[in-house]
């Protein structure tokens, strides 16, 4: 689909529903696609600036899959597996007007290429990659390593190949289920008015077209669809927001993500605090 699709069919249902606008939210698709980006740049699964003296990441946690001692489909291996980069993303980098939460410098976004039957910031599902991150306010110790860890063992669905990225703006929509009920009906019972007799081009969907837009999404909205929508909450009682969407089979570079049997997942991070754990919810 082209980009300019989205954007005919959110214009017929504007026109339609113009009170459609008061719910939709600044957000930015990252359009990864294959390059050679540097430790310096914003990049998808590319090479990391890392602060001097920091511990790469690791994961130690129960996998599942190939790899593991005496033919075991479950268990955890002797070595503790190096993360690899999903997403490198600097304020710089962002259009006018958009920031980082809490006004970081900097986004790392890592995760354990392989999948877990219990990743502990799931939230309600299994079998997917770990996720970590770090927020950068001060970029100023940030070197590019002589040698970037490389997990020892890893999915080859979740080997994310070095991407640069191309930022466009976009004004996403959420799912049907949390517009106001009396709207949604109105939509539902618009799309269905089309004449069957004929050639006719059917009006666009909401759901399929315009909510919740796919790809590598940075804010916006969680798509819904595997389960009923349902809110995501930190720990300490706070509404969560949706941070980055990674979705498999985008076109360009990450054509060989396919994350589970062909999800997204979305990352959630609490706005009281950056410190409190995130959410993974796979869609």
């Amino acid at each position: 689909m082209s980009h300019s699709a989205p954007a005919t069919k959110l214009a017929q249902l504007l026109a339609a529903f113009p009170e459609l606008r008061e719910h939709g939210k600044p957000a930015l698709l990252l359009h990864p696609h294959l390059g050679d980006p540097k430790p310096e740049d914003s990049s998808v699964g590319g090479p990391l600036l890392w602060p001097t003296g920091e511990p790469w990441p690791t994961c130690d946690l129960l996998h599942h899959g190939y790899g593991l001692r005496d033919g075991a489909v479950e268990g955890r291996f002797d070595e503790p597996i190096a993360l690899h980069p999903v997403l490198q993303l600097f304020a710089g980098d962002l259009p006018d007007g958009h920031t980082l939460p809490g006004n970081a410098e900097l986004l790392q976004v890592l995760w354990c290429p392989s999948d877990h039957p219990e990743p502990p910031d799931a939230d309600g599902h299994g079998y997917t990659p770990w996720l970590t991150m770090r927020w950068r306010h001060d970029t100023t110790d940030l070197r590019p390593l002589e040698e970037q860890p490389y997990p020892h063992t890893s999915a080859r669905d979740y080997m994310l190949p070095p991407c640069v990225v191309a930022i466009e703006e976009i004004t996403d929509y959420p799912s049907d289920a949390f517009l106001p009920e009396e709207l949604a009906d109105r939509i539902e019972e618009w799309e269905d008015d089309v004449p069957q007799a004929g050639h006719v081009i059917p009006r666009p969907s909401y759901f399929d077209d315009v909510a919740h837009r796919p790809g590598m999404k940075f804010g916006g909205y969680q798509p819904w669809g595997l389960t009923d929508p349902s809110p995501v909450e930190c720990d300490c009682g706070t509404p969560m927001e949706h941070l980055l969407q990674i979705d498999s089979m985008e076109p360009g570079g990450l054509e060989r993500l396919v994350i589970s049997r062909g999800y997204s997942l979305g990352l959630h991070y609490c706005p009281t605090s950056p410190d409190h754990p995130h959410h993974t919810v796979m869609q």
